[in-house]
């Protein structure tokens, strides 16, 4: 008895010979491999279908000997009762046979995988009636369970009696599953998945994002040399296994553009670029990597990343939208990630810096993660309704950003796929619900030092003694002078040190109940802070436990899900996709990682090494499978379209702030000063014509004008145009991975938006500067400082064309520059 190890590779194959033959024999002969029984039987069939010949069934006997229609194939009758043709093309199909039934027969096929098979079937099609929820749920059947499902619609090794398959292949509409009012049949291959399944005991597995993480050595390859890190065999086994090969290396230049576009966010100078390229020696890339790493803009650009998960705005959000001072946070942020401070640190000091004993000003700030939330200063409305929304918001973003987990699906019910209950997601949301702040502001630190603080209340205790003092003597002109020096004094304070806003508990906890149908006015069951039981306990306390016991448990080394939703954000930006493609789902729905033994290594990896992530950056930088090229193959595009088994790099379009930044340090107007307040760059009028307040935008001047994007002000209700034109979210909520478009809209802002227009004048004045510069010798300074390569000859020869075309100089190098921003490989990352 055997079975089909590989059936893909086996019916490639055959196809191949397939053409060998068809070109010897007129008849049309196509070739597939059957299914198994639906016993999960080992035999082996393979069928040769032909128009006049049928299907011809090869089945090993008790004594190896293939039987055709049970027909022994060395009889000289073929199985209707003919003489077999004793020709070459009986030679030919015998020779298949040969060639690959060693290959067939050598290895057992798989097993059917619960986690990777069949959950998502039972995920998709029948939780939602059948699963977790028990107030949905339907004939009080669950098939997320074992115990429940074999006791009622399973029968373990026996498909065909089994109630789950009856109803599945019934051809009775009122009994027949799932429901056709549902409108998620399943297929017939999906049905056989099933019974087989079933007939091979049906074993459940534990949610695989659930399990402890498992770090497995790297494993064994035929192609060693082309690896450069411990990484690079978990890819290349998978390679290896589907026969594709990886891709040849970038060039140099390629490879100084993307490092600096994926760790600072700004093009390289052309003379980093020679230097790079002219460097000899054996560590180039890593010495080239680490000075990236190591300065000041690598925490800018992460810094945007992790903003967006802090949903990080300037403003409080709901129809006023007024404005707020949160750039201390992103202050904060950038330099926490400068200094590589540890992640663990990282989490502990934005979730619960307040509850540190003695915290510092820094560790205050960095509560401001949480007060990120929405402030609704709309006459009317309810203070603790919006308390009450802030608590749901900060309760769903832990659960987004730490567990990679759509909790907030569990605030009106149970949780439909997850194992997450309706109690548990109050459990949670308890640890957020005793904060201080109620729709407000306040609490609020003033970032001073002490010595100035101390000016303060003297300028504060001036203004109030000489209030006091004028409503005895309303008339006296020097004390009306000095009050309005001092208020003039205050206010200049004020504005030098400004206020953020922080977290800060309640002296006596709130009571927490659950919400049912998530309406806060209505009050179920009291319940205690505590996290849900499908992931490890907390630490035992007799204490009432707060938002420090939870930040501490979401970084012990022994949690599954933190180190693992991390490193996977962390491949997105360096790959395009995660390993995990839905990294904002590691549930039930989510999808399994396609290199789940590398998922593992690299959350290994990264506990081992700290929580550092610039270890991290550069275990993932110096892997050869990152510095491929990025270029299109015909055989990667048939056997892998989608690139899930990275046998190339990626290439995709930057980020909105990113769009701006490029052009900024092309032109050389960038200005390089590292955080501070917003800025307000040039924007169109007219913006705030449909928002319910009209915002002040005061057009910044000097080098505030050429801030990074990611400076720019930030109103919730209206962004700035270009960063709503390239999919910047509106922050109102956290966003882990923002969405990637290609629109008529932003080929129009980057061809004729006035700002964009504005750095493109700089940026011909540039090439014009060194008047000793030929025009093709412009043209390549030109690509090498907006693509970091130069110009084909094709490329120079046209642009050259189209440059006389112009009767003024000066329109004719705009015209240049504005064709070159403009190129599709200039707003990407390659």
């Amino acid at each position: 008895m055997f079975r089909i190890s590989k059936p893909p590779f086996f019916t490639t194959a055959v196809v191949q010979l397939e053409e060998l033959i068809t070109e010897n024999e007129p008849e049309e002969i196509t070739h597939k491999v059957k299914p198994t029984s639906q016993l999960g039987s080992a035999r082996l069939s393979c069928a040769l279908m032909r128009p006049r010949g049928g299907c011809r069934d090869l089945t090993p006997d008790d004594g190896h000997s293939f039987r055709e229609n049970g027909v022994p194939l060395d009889s000289p009758l073929d199985p209707g009762g003919k003489r077999r043709q004793s020709t070459p093309m009986r030679f030919l199909r015998w020779l298949i046979v040969l060639i690959f039934l060693p290959r067939i027969i050598t290895a057992q096929e798989e097993p059917v995988s619960f986690n990777r098979e069949i959950r998502g079937l039972l995920s998709n099609h029948c939780f939602t009636c059948h699963g977790p929820d028990e107030k949905s749920r339907k004939a009080d059947l669950r098939l997320d369970l074992r115990e429940t499902a074999i006791a009622d619609v399973i029968v373990p090794g026996k498909p065909a009696e089994s109630p789950l398959v009856t109803r599945l292949r019934t051809h009775d509409l009122e009994d027949l599953m799932p429901p056709p009012e549902t409108k998620k049949p399943l297929t017939e291959p999906q049905i056989a998945l099933l019974e087989r399944w079933i007939a091979e005991g049906a074993p459940y597995e534990p949610h695989w994002a659930f399990l402890p993480i498992h770090r497995e050595p790297p494993p064994q390859v035929k192609d060693s040399e082309w690896t450069r890190h411990q990484l690079d065999p978990f890819i290349l086994r998978q390679l290896e296994s589907e026969r594709l090969s990886p891709s040849e290396e970038a060039s140099r230049s390629t490879l100084a553009r993307r490092l600096h576009l994926d760790l600072t966010g700004i093009l390289p100078s052309p003379d980093a670029v020679d230097d790079f390229e002219r460097d000899d020696h054996p560590n180039a890339e890593e010495r080239y990597l680490d000075r990236l790493l190591a300065g000041p803009h690598y925490g800018e650009r992460w810094g945007r990343h992790w903003l967006d998960q802090a949903r990080y705005a300037d403003s409080d959000g709901y129809a006023p939208d007024g404005a707020r001072i949160m750039w201390p946070y992103r202050d904060w942020v950038i330099g926490a990630l400068n200094a590589d401070k540890p992640f663990d640190s990282f989490t502990i000091e934005q979730l619960a810096g307040d509850l540190l004993p003695k915290p510092t000003q820094a560790q205050l700030v960095a509560t401001g993660f949480h007060r990120n939330t929405l402030i609704n200063t709309e006459g009317g409305s309810d203070p603790e309704q919006f308390r009450n929304e802030s608590a749901v918001d900060r309760t769903n973003t832990t659960g987004q950003v730490w567990l990679g987990l759509s909790v907030g699906c569990a605030q009106c019910h149970t949780h439909k796929y997850d194992p997450i209950t309706h109690a548990e997601y109050f459990q949670m949301f308890a640890f957020f619900n005793s904060s201080e702040d109620r729709n407000s502001r306040n609490p609020q630190l003033r970032l001073a030092p002490k010595t100035a603080l101390n000016k303060r209340e003297q300028l504060d205790k001036r203004v109030k003694d000489r209030k006091e003092a004028l409503k005895k003597n309303k008339n006296d002109k020097t004390l009306k002078a000095d009050l309005k020096t001092a208020e003039q004094a205050l206010r200049d304070w004020d504005k030098r040190y400004p206020q953020t806003m922080i977290m800060r508990e309640l002296e006596k906890a709130r009571p927490t109940h659950v919400h049912v149908r998530g309406d806060f006015l209505r009050k179920g069951d009291a319940v205690k802070p505590d996290v849900p039981a499908c992931l490890p306990p907390l630490a035992k306390s007799d204490e009432q436990r707060n938002r420090l016991d939870l930040a501490e448990w979401l970084v012990r080394p022994e949690h599954p899900l933190t180190s693992r939703v991390l490193v996977n954000r962390l491949w997105i930006r360096f790959f395009g996709r995660g390993l995990v493609e839905t990294e904002n789902d590691f549930g039930m729905q989510g999808t399994p990682p396609t290199h789940p033994a590398l998922l593992d290594w690299l959350a290994s990896e990264l506990i081992d090494k700290g929580w550092s992530l610039k270890a991290l950056h550069r275990t993932i930088l110096t892997s050869a499978t990152y510095r491929q090229r990025s270029h299109h193959r015909a055989d990667l595009m048939q056997a892998d379209p989608r690139n899930r088994l990275l046998g190339r790099q990626a290439r995709f379009r930057v980020e909105a702030e990113v769009v701006r930044d490029l052009t900024l340090s092309a032109s050389g107007l960038l200005s390089k000063r590292i955080g501070g307040p917003s800025v307000y760059p040039p924007q169109p009028d007219g913006v705030y014509a449909f928002t319910q307040n009209k915002k002040s935008w005061k057009t910044a001047k000097g080098a505030d004008r050429y801030r990074r994007g990611m400076y720019t002000f930030f109103y919730r209700s209206a962004p700035h145009p270009m960063l709503s034109t390239f999919d910047t979210p509106d922050f109102n909520t956290t966003c882990t991975q923002r969405e990637r478009s290609n629109t008529p809209l932003q080929s129009l802002t980057l061809a004729n938006d006035p700002a964009q227009m504005e750095l493109v004048r700089a940026l011909a004045k540039r090439l014009q500067r060194d008047v000793s510069l030929t025009e093709a010798q412009r043209i390549e300074q030109c690509f090498r400082l907006c693509l970091c390569r130069p110009p084909s000859q094709a490329e120079t020869d046209r642009l050259l064309q189209y440059f006389k075309t112009h009767d003024n100089t000066n329109d004719g190098w705009i015209a240049i520059a504005r064709v070159v921003v403009n190129l599709d490989e200039f707003v990407t990352r390659d």
